[in-house]
This record gives structure tokens, C-alpha cells and sequence, in this order.
């Protein structure tokens, strides 16, 4: 862990600092999940401040999923909770999500490949029955950490040349902006809480019967017609949904 420091000469409340320094350094990677971070009594007493106020910059990270306490062993890291944001005013990709939270995202592609339309995901691109599909499933990491699993489908024959790439290091969303001019515009999306199953619970690194968010997307471009069918399994230990309304 990074030394952390206290400027008396701000307005800043000392516990937002050492709040902020800490979380700085969890979603950096500094702190690693399962990490213990020093106790409290020899953290404020090398600060200089009181082991109260130690206590509530502690209480902020626990109650923010980053930090948990556990009997006989201390505070441990509890690695990078996300907030998924759902809003009427727009949606961003995985990576845009991640970095816009100052986490680095990355890929591991599973599979990349065209493969014949099942008749759900043919209708819902809006494509015959037969016709191929671009299959791309990937686990996304967020600081090397597996966070979700993402399977899009996407129609073959406007979007054939995208197998030439690496999906493991290029955005989805920049490629198809870069490539073909085409730029995701709305999107559908439906959300179920789901037990994961063995394969997707093996690739995230949890258990089997672990608790997850499922949402499935339909993505349309400026013109109205849809360009990716997607469903994405988030871990319900790494998210949370946030949703915006108005009235």
C-alpha cells in the first residue's frame, strides 16, 4: 500500500482524504483483492490523526462494497464494485464504462467466429432463418479482474470484415465506427437476476450458484435497424444497477 497523506491546509474533512486516497488506490490495482490493509490504530496512529477518524474514512469504503471488515483477520480488500448507470439519456460500451470509473478494461475472446442464425436471434436482427452471424463472446476484466461475460451477435454480411481484427484489444463499438461508419444510436435493454451455470461461473472465477445480472441488449444505428443482439452476465458481487428516471 501506498503511504498516505494528510494536507491540513485544505477544507477537505481528513476521512474524505484518506477515503479517497484508499479507493484511489484499490481501483488502480494497488490494493488487491482479499489484501488486508493495516489496522486502524497503526494507520491513524501514522497519520497523525484520531483512530475515530480513521474509522469513518474506513466505514465510507465498507459501505461502498470496497473494503470489508472480518472477524479475527482484520479489513481486507473487497476489489472493484462498479455501478452500472441505466439512463434514458444514453449507454456506453464496457470500456467507456470502465475507464470513465478509472479502471482499465480488457478482453479474453471465447469464441469469434460466423455461425448460423438461431431463429430467436435471426428475428430479433431482423435476418432469415439461416442466415449467418458473427458470434464474439468475451469475458470483460476490469483491472485484470473478470467482471462480466458478453456474447453479441451481429448480421455477417454487413459486418464479415470484422473477423480481420483483434477483439481482445479493439473496442467493438470504435471498430464499427472506424470501419463500416456505423455508430450505435438506442438500444432495448432487459435485466433478470440469474444463479450463474458451471461454464460461466468457471470463466468469471466464482462458484457455481452464484448470484448474477443478466442484461440483454438490442442495439439499433441511426437508421433504425439493429446491429447487435448482446447478453452480457455481470457479477452481482462487482455491480450494482443504478437507474435514472424522469418525470
Amino acid at each position: 500500500m501506498t503511504r498516505l497523506k494528510v494536507d491540513r491546509t485544505t477544507a477537505d474533512p481528513i476521512f474524505k482524504q484518506i477515503a479517497a486516497q484508499l479507493r484511489g488506490q484499490i481501483q488502480a490495482g494497488q490494493l488487491r483483492n482479499g489484501e488486508l490493509i493495516p489496522p486502524e490504530r497503526e494507520l491513524a496512529a501514522s497519520l497523525g490523526i484520531s483512530r475515530m477518524t480513521l474509522r469513518a474514512a474506513v466505514d465510507e469504503l465498507v459501505r461502498e462494497g470496497l473494503l470489508v471488515r472480518q472477524s479475527r483477520r482484520g479489513t481486507v480488500v473487497s476489489a472493484v464494485r462498479v455501478r452500472k448507470t441505466a439512463s434514458i439519456e444514453g449507454f456506453m460500451s464496457f470500456s467507456e464504462e470502465m475507464r470513465l470509473r478509472g479502471l482499465k478494461p480488457s478482453s479474453r475472446v471465447m469464441t469469434f467466429s460466423d455461425q448460423i442464425a438461431d431463429p430467436a436471434t435471426a428475428a430479433q436482427l431482423g435476418l432469415p432463418v439461416g442466415a449467418h452471424v458473427i458470434d464474439l463472446t468475451r469475458v470483460r476484466l476490469a483491472n485484470g479482474e473478470p467482471m462480466a461475460i458478453e456474447r453479441s451477435h451481429l448480421p455477417y454480411a454487413r459486418f464479415s470484415r470484422l473477423l480481420r481484427f483483434d477483439l481482445a484489444r479493439d473496442s467493438l463499438y470504435d471498430l464499427l465506427a472506424r470501419e463500416f461508419g456505423t455508430r450505435p444510436s438506442t438500444c432495448e435493454e432487459t435485466i433478470e437476476a440469474i444463479l450463474l451455470a458451471s461454464s460461466d461461473a468457471e470463466a468469471l472465477g466464482v462458484t457455481v450458484g452464484d448470484p448474477a445480472l443478466m442484461v440483454s441488449r438490442v442495439t439499433r444505428d441511426e437508421r433504425g435497424s439493429v446491429i447487435e443482439v448482446e447478453r452480457t452476465i455481470f457479477r452481482a458481487d462487482r455491480y450494482r444497477m443504478v437507474f435514472f428516471r424522469r418525470r
